[in-house]
């Protein structure tokens, strides 16, 4: 299983470039909702969080003895380090330099060390390779927002075809 989880997370940063590049600026900029992320704030979250979200939680299971994991408030982060103002390709930018690293890193890991628990503030004990596979998830679900900001872009233009699509 982990063999899928590192896949997801190696080629995450190509798969984000592929779906960005036929965005033009106006349309990362633009969200969807008042309470949804735009692509631009996407990427500079997930440039934000490789580290400290992520790596430095994996690292720091390994290296104590059920550490605590704050948690990580991504609404809070947003405001803070403003992600709306930061360029889209140099979120992506940075977090593929950033990922390539971490896969590196990963794929590293002995099976022991994927066993080690560390104590999430939020949700309670989890080991590294849980943590790992949400990483993964992550990933996915930030795509799964970035294809549907593309897609509710496209029904405006589709006539009457929006008959057979219900958007939430």
């Amino acid at each position: 299983m982990l063999k899928s989880v590192l896949e997801i997370l190696s080629t995450t940063p190509q798969r984000l470039k592929l779906e960005i590049s036929s965005l033009s600026r106006r349309e990362m900029l633009k969200r969807p909702a008042a309470n949804k992320w735009s692509v631009q704030e996407v990427l500079a979250h997930l440039a934000d969080v490789e580290e400290l979200g992520m790596r430095a939680r994996v690292a720091v299971m390994i290296e104590l003895d059920n550490p605590t994991l704050p948690p990580f408030n991504q609404e809070a982060r947003a405001i803070e380090h403003k992600y709306n103002t930061i360029a889209p390709k140099r979120s992506l930018a940075s977090l593929a330099v950033q990922r390539r690293a971490n896969v590196k890193w990963l794929r590293k890991l002995h099976p022991a060390q994927l066993k080690r628990r560390g104590v999430h503030q939020t949700v309670g004990t989890l080991c590294v390779e849980e943590l790992i596979t949400e990483w993964a998830f992550h990933d996915l679900g930030h795509l799964k927002q970035i294809l549907e900001i593309k897609r509710y872009a496209l029904y405006p233009r589709i006539g009457n075809m929006r008959a057979f699509y219900k958007l939430r």
